[in-house]
């Protein structure tokens, strides 16, 4: 063997034990390697990884692939004759998702019938809500969608944070799914005081009993229109409709000025000409009715035609004016949003004592 050939051999075995190395120091997936096992019937060998597999998953693992390791878990279980420990498999993915069937097409009908009669006897909900919503309150548009394993019955209420009381939804009787809405208000009739309410889900066998709870916390916000401002007080825009005294006044005392002043001028000027005096005194005298004719005139509190035609058309616009707004506000005011968050969902299971 040539020099050059032995090295070329001696790289690739090389390469092979470090990839041999890599491959085993590769970490496994007990999940995967229990549903292998299951597919070969080392049923003993599946349980045992699929357990391992299902302790070690983080919490925000999706519930798909929970339900996947738990379905061939209850199967396994089964098939190793741990009936109960099978049941109480069976009872968790329930609970986990209570809209979750095996696949008839992988798993035979011993498995299908087992989970479908625990199906039966566990009462669970699935809360089916869109992520963000925003509806008008009153309006009864929040969707609230329920799934059901099995027919029982369901306490739907809105609680404050504390546990008390916000508004009851619905108490009775569903099958499959149930379809819900919720107006936005509070039990009151109000819109929500406070941000944050958390609906609840209490399933109940027909005799009452109490099985599971899902619950999951709703973020609220009241989005308030803006509404018009009202018109100017009317009394800023009105004329007055009646004469005061001040022209009345200023005519009169304009003619008594102007009469003495016609009567004394001519005395101060042409004091001797006695031809002046008649001609003097009838000036100032006309004057003088001049005056007092004026103050009758303009006598305070007399009408003002003119006022009073143009007063009425400002009233009626501005009536007209304050009914357009006080319509267009209503109408704002009654269309008040609420913005609904959903946040994430939790359950828990109600173990008899």
């Amino acid at each position: 063997m040539t020099p050059h050939r032995a090295g070329a051999w001696s790289a690739a075995l090389i390469w092979l034990v470090a990839a041999g190395v890599g491959s085993a120091q590769a970490p496994s997936d007990p999940i995967a390697d229990g549903i292998r096992a299951y597919k070969r019937l080392d049923f003993d060998v599946a349980a045992g990884l699929l357990r391992r597999g299902l302790a070690r998953l983080p919490a925000e693992v999706p519930a798909a692939q929970r339900a996947t390791a738990l379905v061939y878990l209850g199967a396994a279980d089964l098939f190793r004759g741990r009936r109960d420990s099978a049941a109480a498999v069976f009872r968790r993915l329930v609970l986990l998702d209570p809209r979750y069937r095996p696949d008839a097409l992988i798993f035979p009908p011993e498995v299908t019938s087992a989970f479908d009669a625990i199906r039966q006897r566990t009462k669970a909900v699935a809360l089916v809500l869109p992520p963000d919503t925003e509806i008008t309150l009153g309006s009864g548009g929040f969707p609230i969608r329920l799934v059901a394993s099995s027919f029982q019955r369901v306490d739907v209420t809105l609680l404050y944070e504390d546990g008390t009381p916000f508004r009851a939804v619905y108490f009775g009787p569903m099958g499959d799914s149930l379809q819900l809405q919720w107006d936005g208000y509070d039990a009151a009739g109000l819109p929500p005081p406070v941000r944050r309410v958390l609906l609840r889900v209490a399933s109940r066998a027909p005799t009452g009993e109490l099985g599971g709870i899902v619950q999951l916390p709703l973020e609220l916000r009241v989005i308030e229109p803006d509404t018009l401002a009202w018109p100017a007080p009317l009394a800023a825009a009105l004329l007055p409709e009646r004469a005061t005294g001040g022209a009345a006044r200023r005519a009169l005392l304009g003619g008594l000025l102007l009469s003495v002043a016609v009567t004394g001028l001519p005395a101060a000027v042409g004091r001797g000409k006695g031809d002046a005096s008649t001609g003097r005194l009838v000036v100032a005298g006309a004057a003088g009715f001049a005056g007092v004719l004026g103050f009758v005139l303009h006598r305070p509190g007399r009408p003002l035609a003119v006022n009073v035609q143009a007063n009425r058309a400002t009233r009626d616009a501005w009536q007209r004016r304050v009914a357009e707004l006080s319509a267009e506000n209503a109408r704002r005011r009654a269309a008040v949003r609420l913005a609904v968050h959903a946040g994430a969902i939790s359950t828990s299971e109600q173990r008899a004592p």
